[in-house]
């Protein structure tokens, strides 16, 4: 056994339970300790709970494919966050640009499956170890939070089969306390994001100037409000987004480059609340995701998707987000562009 070794602790990070299972079996047989998170938000609560607890951390192995966060995003978190812990990227579907990515990021070593434990062994050896025991900067004192300035709503519209889409449309998109105006194919006829220093304000918009417009039948109010989640995935969800620079940009989509996008659609999901924490984290963090919005009302999270296609947004609907534990009804609603 590597005397050299015995006290190597490794993070591995894989959704793959059986590569866990046989990867910390080779690595524990070497002489390493392995720490196996199945997620990227199970790794970074790990890694906090090694900071906090002063437990140094030798390396991260880190899994491209992850089921919430992309694998280059959870090594640019990684590295923003611990910029000592070497950090290697394993794949079942490498190529070149992915490589070049991966090193782009600050990757330490580049691994692509099926590896053998020798493989993996000599990776790990060949790495010049400083050994991480509080790797993450300090933070730096915060005000106090101000109360908000302001209160938040979805206003979803049902109109008369006979109006003028397009002209009720341009009243409603140029009402000051509407932040966006968009017109779907759906349930409903259109979507607004309503922004005032009060609900009671928005609740006088509503009724005053939205419900007054020819064409308008029906309103239901989704009212944004903050989810309460325990301190330490707030300060990482916090982190990751002060880690990535909340770089998405209006008209993009982030795979491994930043491409065009073609579509755009409101999903509304419908979830058992007890299970928020565990849900909110994998949409938040999902490349197609602009907004997400936890929500009070006939629906309790609201995303604003973007993408290449329409199928594309379908597809990471029905593959990422229908599986998850907790999530009951999924409703999408495509934006039909009225005019640029």
């Amino acid at each position: 056994m590597n005397a050299i070794a015995m006290e190597k602790k490794v993070l591995l990070i894989d959704d793959e339970a059986s590569l866990r299972r046989s990867v910390s079996v080779g690595l524990m047989q070497q002489g390493y300790q392995t720490e196996p998170c199945e997620n990227g938000m199970k790794a970074l609560q790990t890694l906090e709970m090694f900071k906090r607890k002063n437990i140094p951390l030798d390396y991260a192995i880190v899994d491209i494919k992850l089921p919430d966060i992309d694998g280059l995003k959870l090594l640019k978190v990684i590295k923003f966050n611990y910029p000592n812990l070497p950090v290697i990227m394993i794949t079942g579907y490498g190529s070149e640009a992915m490589h070049e990515e991966a090193t782009t990021q600050h990757a330490d070593a580049y691994l692509e499956k099926p590896f053998s434990m020798d493989d993996l062994t000599k990776v790990l050896s060949g790495i010049n170890v400083a050994a991480v025991e509080s790797a993450a900067p300090e933070s730096t004192p915060t005000e106090s939070a101000s109360p908000a300035l302001s209160v938040s709503a979805y206003a979803l519209l049902s109109l008369d089969s006979s109006a003028n889409l397009l002209k009720v449309y341009r009243k409603l998109y140029y009402l000051e306390n509407v932040l966006y105006c968009d017109a779907i194919r759906g349930d409903y006829a259109i979507v607004l994001l309503l922004q005032a220093p009060t609900f009671d304000k928005i609740q006088d918009v509503l009724e005053k100037e939205v419900k007054s417009i020819e064409g308008v039948t029906d309103v239901t109010l989704l009212t944004v409000d903050s989810p309460v989640f325990g301190e330490n995935v707030v300060n990482i969800m916090s982190s990751v987004d002060k880690a990535l620079g909340n770089d998405k940009e209006e008209g993009e989509v982030y795979t491994s480059q930043p491409v065009r996008i073609r579509a755009s659609s409101y999903v509304m999901l419908e979830i058992e609340k007890e299970k928020l924490e565990a849900i909110y984290p994998v949409l938040h963090f999902n490349d197609q995701v602009v907004y997400c919005d936890y929500v009070r009302g006939k629906y309790d999270i609201v995303l604003l998707m973007k993408g290449t296609s329409f199928s594309e947004i379908d597809n990471t609907i029905k593959n990422k987000f229908k599986p998850l534990d907790g999530v009951l009804r999924i409703k999408e609603w495509p934006i039909i562009t009225m005019f640029e």
